[in-house]
């Protein structure tokens, strides 16, 4: 079994009911509904900060396409054929 820490943060009031709700409504407790959140929440933005350092580490290296090539091949790739 995993250890567990008491974290105490302050939300807004209009939040509060959410995860009890949400709880309830899938059989598992408040804590479990806010620590799978948290864990999402965490995954997510570690993704958008290593995706940021790879397009910066990108531009660094001169591995860059420019706008207008980028929106030539959106265009094709979104055309309706005929």
């Amino acid at each position: 079994m995993r250890k567990s820490v008491t974290l105490a943060a302050r939300v807004d009031a209009d939040l509060d009911d959410d995860p009890g709700r949400l709880a309830t409504a899938t059989g598992r407790s408040k804590s479990q509904v806010i620590t799978a959140a948290l864990r999402s929440y965490v995954a997510t933005e570690q993704q958008f900060l290593a995706a940021v350092e790879e397009g910066k580490q990108a531009l660094r290296d001169g591995r860059m396409i420019d706008h207008e090539t980028v929106v030539a091949a959106f265009n094709r790739l979104t055309a309706t054929n005929p």
